[in-house]
């Protein structure tokens, strides 16, 4: 009985490995061209949620947002975010929307997104036709020094409802700051 040393082995295994590996990438033709191997394929299924995580929610596709009157505090600005439900079902809106100065409607963000200004977290539900708000208060940039602010145009808010990833551009042209490290915006729960 002969046995083989473990180099030897491993030298077998790889030879094995290089040669599928090269199998499975394909070959060319007389004319030097690749073609795809077809002996391999690989199927990967999309993943599927069984429940909806929060299917009573509101989704942007079923909202105008809107800004209410502006009023005017010591170095800011509050701006009451109106969304009114355009549905046809009643829906919950809980917690906090997102919401960042843009330089454009479709353009990037500007210095850092709203902070969440305190407040309770009490789910509302929007009956259709019905409105719920969310104050934001915009800090007066031009209060910062400009070195810390990097004073810049912006063109509006990028608001997000609580619980989506769908987003609106609401036109509110003003001076945000570039820095990322100044608090200029921030924004209270959803209310009824």
């Amino acid at each position: 009985m002969r046995t083989q040393s473990p180099a030897r082995t491993l030298l077998g295994v790889l030879g094995i490995a290089a040669v599928l590996t090269a199998s499975a990438c394909g070959s060319t033709d007389d004319t030097g061209t690749a073609e795809p191997s077809r002996d391999i394929t690989f199927t990967r299924s999309a993943p599927t949620e069984t429940t909806a995580p929060h299917p009573d929610r509101c989704l942007i596709g079923e909202l105008r947002v809107t800004l209410g009157q502006a009023s005017g505090a010591a170095g800011s600005q509050e701006i009451p975010l109106v969304f009114t439900n355009t549905g046809t079902r009643s829906c919950v809106l809980h917690g906090y929307p997102g919401v960042s100065y843009v330089a454009a409607p479709d353009g990037p963000q500007v210095g850092a997104a709203a902070d969440r200004d305190g407040g309770t977290e009490t789910p509302v539900t929007v009956a259709p036709g019905a409105r719920a708000t969310a104050a934001v208060r915009a800090t007066v940039v031009q209060n910062y020094p400009a070195e810390t602010c990097g004073p810049t145009p912006v063109a509006g808010f990028r608001v997000y409802p609580p619980d989506d990833t769908g987003s609106v551009f609401l036109p509110y042209p003003t001076t945000g700051c570039s820095q990322t490290g100044v608090k200029q915006l921030s924004v209270q729960p959803v209310i009824g």
